[in-house]
């Protein structure tokens, strides 16, 4: 499979040969052994390269994922060796930050003969790396495909504008699209699915409005740091992630139903362990 992969990745076997530290004719014979097993041409002469059949394609997508699986396998090998002691990997989305380091304390107490590795990202990256089983559990969104995940809801919020005082008139409780369009803006938005970045949009546009979005990502305290720069517009975020900034600037409603953000710890299906989950679910709840 890994000779098959750099043969498709380089378009040449002279190529892949080179890379691959080999001559061309053993490697040629090894694709042609490959070819028989599985009993379909895999790649075409076009000119002086070779493309992927359907069949190549289908079996290259294969391929790769096997030899991605091995490589992690691998890596988790060597990092366990390397471990002092046991470690819990977990997966945190920018959105549940807050939430999360007001119960670290209690994590730890949950398990202090444990090393705790925290990667952070947004929740399509995580709901990905729990699928290649890079990591034990995660504190996100819900995943895109839930069928593959085992789900425990742990916090709903509302989204909320964030916006310097001053910004906004001082009497406003609950800000309007109107308002919001007339402003740059700062939106979570999701790399993977539909969220509140899309609907958000679609009813400005069904409103006759047109946003002004200088900037999206899924990361919320990059919002708050950039607002804290100076930026002279509006971040839309997670309630939960507003805590400490209510002192420094003006929190309101949005007049319009959108999604609320919902805290889940989530785990593969494949690899769920009663006890872990159990004690990572009364760290949440001390």
């Amino acid at each position: 499979m890994h000779y098959f992969c750099t043969i498709a990745e380089q378009g040449q076997i002279s190529r892949a040969a080179k890379i691959l530290h080999m001559a061309q004719p053993p490697l040629s014979q090894r694709l042609r052994e490959l070819e028989e097993e599985l009993g379909a041409q895999l790649l075409l002469r076009k000119g002086r390269t070779l493309e992927l059949t359907e069949a190549g394609r289908v079996f290259y997508r294969r391929a790769r994922d096997i030899l991605r699986a091995v490589d992690c396998s691998m890596e988790e090998v060597i990092r366990a060796s390397s471990l002092a002691g046991a470690a819990v990997r977990i997966g945190l989305s920018p959105t549940a930050r807050t939430l999360w380091l007001s119960r670290f304390n209690s994590l730890r107490h949950q398990f202090p003969e444990h090393q705790i590795g925290l990667i952070m990202g947004d929740s399509s990256y995580l709901e990905h790396l729990l699928l290649t089983g890079q990591l034990d559990v995660a504190f996100m969104q819900p995943p895109v495909y839930p069928e593959n995940f085992i789900l425990h809801r742990l916090a709903t919020c509302k989204t909320v504008a964030v916006a310097p005082f001053g910004l906004l008139e001082p009497a406003a409780s609950c800000l309007s699209l109107t308002e919001l369009s007339r402003h740059p803006l700062l939106l979570l938005r999701r790399s993977v699915g539909v969220g509140s970045y899309e609907r958000l949009l679609r009813a400005m546009h069904e409103a006759g409005l047109t946003p002004r979005v200088a900037l999206y990502s899924s990361d919320a305290s990059l919002m708050l740091d950039l607002l804290d720069q100076g930026f002279p517009g509006i971040a839309v975020i997670p309630e939960s992630e507003t805590e400490k900034t209510r002192s420094t600037y003006s929190v309101l409603p949005i007049d319009v139903d959108l999604p609320e953000f919902q805290l889940s710890l989530v785990c593969r299906k494949a690899d769920h362990d009663v006890a872990l989950v159990s004690r990572l679910l009364t760290s949440w709840q001390s």
